[in-house]
């Protein structure tokens, strides 16, 4: 599809390139801190830790290997997308034992977010300073920096939130079909992988329709058509759920969903969320988590940079984009409030450590937003100025988290803690087979076994 001769905008300014070599050094940068990441957190035996990373590897390589191989276990609870990607690299036994099946697609989705930051943070401002600053929001980050080795799903949710974002820039710099169908086809991939996706839908939609100056009727077109290829994501899950578990919303209220996990904990234990029921308590904690797994100075950094934002608003919307990383935040608050979502942070009751990860899912935004600090109308000397401030803070920060150790960090405090490897029944299970597996086929109760 082309656009019409009167949907053009032939007056507007030339878009802004990054210079060639930027590029490339941008590229080797992040790769380099990628590879050094992956392989830092892996010959330390902390990659593999998480409970929730075991079992998306055994998701994943039952799609291949078990004896109901391919759709028959496609689950309910957990979006299929990550599965399915880490498949194949799941059928080898040393990627799959090891968990860097998960972890290899999640440092590529790692490398990509970065770079996507880099290019929006620079293109939108029109200066290589912003891209730079929000580049190192993301590389400077060490909860991110661990979560991208991991076998976790948080990784490429965020970079198809990204990737999202960076296409209606695009769009909106160009109005071409090319780009809005790059954005609904990334809106459609991150719905299959997190249900943070889901709530991006509304709002990345509404931006579909105000962020080009069309006739009411093109506008209503576009959003519907963005509307109607991301919606697919959603409506194909219900559909899977009502043929394979006849409810369509098994997902949400079924057995081993979140509420069926609430209901069993509370049923055992009568101990109930902290911030079950209350939203205001929920920010409190989820605040908090970012405190931990971001860091205070980003996060002021970032606040900083919201002020710049709504104040470039009023003149530009090459920044609109940068409203679908603030998404998280609301969709978190109200799932600890009312969704049965368990966040546990250790500064707060009960002082321990269990899903601080998800705090992780902002760091997009709050990389992007101190990139509107470095408005086009500084001149290049204060630019530069504000980006060595901005670098040591954020450097300073990055020093202060990793101080202790890998260990230290939350996020993988959380993970040595919690990992299920500890337990004595899974110790003695691992032992056996390490003794006396012979390569035989194992039948084990699903859910009931070691991952």
């Amino acid at each position: 599809m082309h656009d019409s001769p009167a949907e053009s905008h032939p007056s507007q300014p030339v878009p802004w390139r990054i210079p060639a070599p930027a590029h490339g050094a941008v590229a080797l940068l992040i790769l380099g801190v990628t590879c050094a990441s992956l392989h830092f957190f892996y010959t330390r035996g902390l990659s593999n830790l998480y409970g929730d990373g075991l079992a998306h590897m055994e998701g994943a390589r039952r799609i291949f290997d078990s004896m109901t191989p391919g759709y028959e276990e496609i689950g309910s609870v957990w979006l299929p997308l990550y599965h399915l990607i880490c498949a194949p690299l799941a059928t080898n036994d040393f990627l799959w034992r090891t968990g860097l099946a998960g972890g290899l697609v999640s440092s590529a989705a790692f490398a990509l977010t970065c770079y996507l930051l880099f290019r929006l943070g620079a293109e939108i401002n029109r200066n290589l300073a912003a891209g730079l600053v929000a580049l190192a929001g993301a590389l400077l980050c060490p909860s991110l920096l661990y979560l991208a080795s991991t076998p976790l799903t948080e990784p490429l949710a965020l970079m198809w939130s990204v990737l999202v974002a960076y296409a209606l820039f695009c769009y909106s710099q160009s109005g071409s079909w090319k780009s809005l169908a790059g954005a609904a086809a990334a809106a459609f991939m991150g719905t299959l992988t997190r249900y943070e996706g889901w709530n991006v839908l509304p709002f990345a939609t509404l931006l579909v329709f105000l962020i080009r100056s069309y006739p009411w009727r093109q506008r209503f077109l576009r959003a519907s058509f963005f509307a109607g290829v991301a919606g697919t994501g959603p409506l194909l899950w219900l559909i899977h759920n009502a043929y394979r578990y006849q409810n369509p919303l098994e997902f949400y209220m079924g057995r081993g969903s979140a509420k069926d996990i609430y209901a069993h904990q509370l049923a055992m234990t009568a101990f109930p969320y902290p911030t079950d029921g209350s939203l205001l308590l929920s920010t409190r904690y989820y605040l908090e988590d970012l405190k931990l797994v971001i860091g205070v100075w980003a996060l002021e950094l970032a606040a900083l940079g919201v002020v710049a934002w709504c104040a470039s608003l009023r003149e530009s919307r090459r920044g609109a984009v940068a409203v679908l990383f603030i998404v998280p935040l609301p969709f978190y608050i109200q799932a600890m409030a009312h969704a049965a979502i368990p966040l546990y942070v250790p500064t707060l009751f009960p002082h321990t450590y269990y899903n601080l990860r998800y705090g992780v899912e902002m760091v997009a935004a709050v990389a992007l937003f101190p990139s509107f600090v470095f408005s086009p109308r500084l001149g290049k000397k204060l630019r530069a100025i504000l980006l060595i401030i901005f670098l040591a803070l954020l450097g300073g920060q990055f020093v202060e988290l990793t101080a202790a150790g890998p260990r230290e960090l939350p996020v993988v405090k959380e993970g040595v803690l919690n990992t299920p490897c500890r337990a004595r029944r899974q110790r003695a299970i691992i032992e056996f087979f390490r003794e006396h597996y012979d390569g035989k086929r194992v039948l084990v109760a699903l859910g009931s076994g070691p991952a």
